[in-house]
């Protein structure tokens, strides 16, 4: 079960990391974690995030909540590559740019113009 939790990281970090060294090293951690899921699957008959999608649903909900925001231990260079200013974010239904980060809050100004938006980091998600 470990080894999924790790895959779903992985891919995770894959998507909101900048760099394309970090996006490659992250790549190949998937395709290695994702050959060892599959071979205890097969070996064991057993279903995995990679072939059963209740099983991926339930490990998942184990690291993300039910919007999206992750709810595992973040490292703190993946908190400055998820909360990055320009970012796009999902509040309250809407798309935003992130503008401003001030300690735990967001600036966020709407993608379609309008008023811009202060709000705490636990109340928005992240559109990869």
């Amino acid at each position: 079960m470990e080894i999924q939790r790790e895959y779903l990281i992985a891919d995770f970090r894959k998507k909101i990391y900048f760099s394309p060294k970090d996006k490659r090293f992250y790549q190949k951690v998937c395709e290695y974690k994702a050959v060892k899921i599959n071979d205890i699957a097969n070996r064991n008959h057993l279903k995995s995030i990679l072939n059963d999608d209740n099983m991926l649903a339930e490990v998942r909900a184990q690291l993300f909540n039910e919007l999206g925001i992750p709810i595992f231990e973040m490292t703190e260079t993946d908190i400055q590559n998820y909360y990055s200013v320009g970012n796009d974010f999902s509040y309250d239904g809407k798309i935003y740019s992130l503008g401003l980060i001030e300690g735990d809050d967001l600036t966020l100004f709407p993608k379609n113009g309008g008023k811009c938006q202060v709000v705490g980091m636990d109340n928005v998600c992240r559109i990869l």
